[in-house]
C-alpha cells in the first residue's frame, strides 16, 4: 500500500512538471476547451480529427490510383497503404487517458505556489 501511495505521488509530481503536454493549450474564452490553432475538446477529439484527415487522404489516393495511365500517380497506392497503417496504429484508447492526465496536470499546476 505504501509503495502504491509513493508511486501515485511520484506520478502526480511528474504530471505537475510535465513538459510533454505542449500541443494543446487551455482556451482563455472557453471553459474545458483547448486549442492547437484549432479548437478541440481534448486529445481524444484531436486524435479523431487526425484520423478523419487520414481517411480522406486514403480515399483520395485510392481514387488517383484508378488513373493508371498517368505516371505521376504511380505511388498513390503505396502512400495510401502507409496512411492505412498509420490509421491502424493510432492509439485511440490511450488518447482518452491522455485527456484525463492533462486535466490532472492542469489542476496540479494550478495548485502549485508561484
Amino acid at each position: 500500500m505504501e509503495n502504491d501511495l509513493k508511486a501515485l505521488t511520484d506520478f502526480a509530481e511528474k504530471l505537475t512538471d510535465a513538459r510533454e503536454f505542449h500541443i494543446l493549450r487551455p482556451c482563455e474564452r472557453r471553459e474545458n476547451q483547448y486549442t492547437a490553432k484549432l479548437y478541440f475538446s481534448g486529445y481524444n477529439d484531436l486524435t479523431l480529427t487526425v484520423m478523419d484527415i487520414m481517411k480522406v487522404c486514403i480515399s483520395a489516393l485510392y481514387g488517383m490510383e484508378d488513373n493508371e495511365r498517368d505516371r505521376k500517380y504511380a505511388s498513390a497506392y503505396t502512400i495510401a497503404e502507409v496512411l492505412g497503417l498509420a490509421l491502424e496504429l493510432m492509439p485511440m484508447e490511450e488518447s482518452q487517458i491522455l485527456d484525463h492526465c492533462y486535466e490532472l496536470h492542469l489542476k496540479l499546476k494550478a495548485k502549485e505556489p508561484e
